[in-house]
């Protein structure tokens, strides 16, 4: 994708985003024209093309705005800056491009009236939402969920044709709990809807790693899920697939902007259902199918003589903390397992203060499972985030106790695992892993390749050692010490019920054979006694002043202290930020994050 496309409608009165609206019965937002106004039968809208472009020159946006006042009986504002784009519009397509979070988009939802509004209104409401100096968190709205799913649509058109079935190329939308996640998968299913070609269908409350299996097995030729994992109640976010693997956020924010701008033109903003549901080709309910695939995959790994009851004899706790996760425990029980003690199994996405947004690598979150596994003398506590893609664990120690199974942990288990399953295999993390589980793995006979941070990233590593034919290794893992794991058996979903699955697998398998605790398989793991996360807040919020004192701290610090400190020795095998090793055993590393003026300072040391 090279193209870059602008909003193409000089020479009618209406935007293509606006006749797709007009033009189709029953479709998101029709609009009724007025009598005597263009006919939307003898204008259809054509696809974004180079040739559509605007031009810049006084004769064609005298024009444009003739139409748009002989139309909509108003003068647009006619506020211009250097660059030729109006204050308001570039606070929109600025916003735009702020909810890029790696591969996903995140920010804080903002609301706007569900009909009626202006493209304005929107504007203020952002600009406002940041305030005067243009800082703070990015704005979600409405509006904003409506021009990423039309840029989906496009996207899958652009290259993909209109699909092999006669309803065109199909995008399924799932969301969390949380309460706006309908609203905006809403608007996103309109957008999708707006594109001639496309069809959005809705299955409600889902997991993130649900919707990318519904690609993979074919029942959409994309998936959306509206999700800001374990951020908390305010935010929001969407992350997509599709059957052309993960899209290129960057194609598609142009697709976003170029849809904005259209729309911008015309003054209003598409409406959207509020609360009331959600506006698409159909209702569907994939939950249950992809239950069914975890189903499959448990019998597989537990074995045993009775295939309709692998789990019969094990007491689990499942703590999904009110969120997508909650099916699970069901599942486990419908395969004979005991989870009459697990909690907060009830999807809620206002996330109440006696426990907050569920994240497994939280102690309040951790803790609390443990006391639940006490009180009900549990094999296994299982621990997932909002939208189940990370997952966390705890297990008994064998002396009356119960302790975590996550970050390191968590791989070395999984290392254990494959080593067994897949000799000589690799496992890809993220760059923040210990020094002790490099050494753990390797005394396994299995390869570790340290990566960038962010879970795209680990897994797309993963997929090249794979693919490469020069070589003959195989990366079984693909895995974050926040939890974020893929399996190459699994297509390399990033699925935290997979994980539980495969953690559960090897608990039953490990209990058939009479052995003590799990966590004797990882004994041999050396921990380090003080293991802390600091974030470092840039006091002015700018991202160029925290780049500033990354680098003074990089530069003027660490390089010389290393030089003349040899208890300190740069990690030149590190691919992001600084890892300094310790004489100790231990490490600290300092990284700067890509979206928040944020540094990051993980230190792992004996005292």
């Amino acid at each position: 994708f090279s193209q870059k496309f602008t909003m193409r409608t000089v020479l009618t009165p209406l935007p293509a985003a606006l006749l797709a609206l007009a033009s189709v019965p029953g479709r998101a937002g029709a609009f009724l024209l007025p009598p005597g106004r263009l006919s939307p039968s003898s204008h259809a809208p054509a696809p974004l093309s180079a040739s559509n472009e605007i031009s810049s020159s006084a004769a064609i946006s005298d024009l444009t705005r003739s139409r748009q006042a002989s139309f909509f009986g108003f003068d647009p504002p006619a506020e211009i800056d250097s660059d030729n784009t109006p204050p308001s519009l570039q606070a929109i397509l600025s916003s735009l491009r702020e909810l890029k979070s790696g591969s996903d988009l995140r920010g804080t939802f903002v609301p706007h009236p569900s009909s009626g509004g202006t493209i304005l209104n929107v504007s203020h409401l952002i600009r406002t939402f940041k305030g005067e100096n243009g800082k703070g968190a990015a704005a979600l709205t409405p509006f904003a969920s409506y021009c990423f799913g039309a840029a989906l649509a496009r996207w899958l058109l652009l290259d993909g044709g209109p699909g092999e079935t006669p309803d065109g190329r199909t995008v399924c939308v799932g969301r969390d709990p949380r309460p706006h996640g309908e609203r905006l998968s809403d608007s996103f299913a309109r957008g999708v809807e707006s594109v001639p070609g496309a069809r959005a269908l809705y299955t409600g409350l889902a997991s993130t790693p649900c919707m990318d299996t519904l690609v993979r097995l074919g029942r959409c030729d994309a998936a959306a899920m509206v999700t800001a994992s374990h951020l908390p109640e305010e935010k929001n976010g969407i992350k997509m697939f599709s059957d052309r693997g993960s899209p290129d956020v960057d194609e598609l924010m142009e697709l976003a902007r170029a849809e904005a701008r259209e729309w911008y033109t015309v003054g209003l903003v598409p409406p959207s259902s509020g609360r009331e549901g959600v506006l698409c080709s159909g209702l569907v309910d994939y939950l249950p199918e992809y239950a069914e695939t975890l189903a499959r995959a448990l019998r597989r790994e537990v074995g045993g003589a009775d295939p309709a009851k692998p789990l019969e004899g094990l007491r689990i706790v499942v703590n999904p903390g009110k969120g997508s996760g909650c099916f699970f425990s069901d599942l486990l029980s419908d395969l004979g397992a005991d989870t009459r003690g697990s909690i907060h199994c009830t999807p809620d996405g206002t996330f109440p203060e006696s426990f907050g947004v569920p994240n497994p690598e939280k102690a309040s979150m951790v803790d609390e499972t443990i006391e639940a596994c006490h009180a009900h003398d549990a094999d296994l506590g299982v621990m997932f985030d909002t939208d189940a893609d990370r997952a966390g664990f705890v297990l008994p120690n064998g002396d009356g106790a119960y302790e975590p199974l996550n970050r390191n942990r968590l791989i070395a288990m999984l290392g254990y695992a494959f080593s067994s399953q897949s000799p000589g295999c690799t496992v890809v993390t993220d760059s923040t892993t210990s020094e002790g589980l490099s050494d753990f793995l390797s005394g396994l006979g299995l390869d570790h390749v340290r990566y960038l941070r962010g879970y795209a990233n680990v897994i797309r590593r993963a997929k090249e050692i794979t693919a490469n034919d020069e070589t003959d290794q195989v990366a079984e893992v693909a895995i974050e010490t926040s939890g974020h794991c893929a399996m190459r058996e699994n297509g390399y979903v990033d699925d935290g019920t997979y994980t539980a699955v495969k953690i559960i697998g090897l608990l039953a398998r490990s209990k058939a054979a009479g052995t003590g605790s799990l966590l004797e398989n990882i004994a041999g793991l050396g921990e380090m006694e003080y293991d802390r996360e600091f974030r470092l807040n840039i006091a002015d919020g700018f991202l160029e002043t925290t780049s500033s004192i990354f680098q003074l701290i990089v530069e003027a610090v660490l390089t010389e202290q290393c030089e003349s400190n040899d208890d300190w020795t740069v990690d030149t095998d590190n691919l992001e930020g600084v890892r300094v090793r310790l004489c100790s055993g231990g490490f600290f590393m300092l990284r700067q994050s890509l979206h928040d003026p944020v540094i990051s300072l993980q230190i792992e040391s004996v005292s």
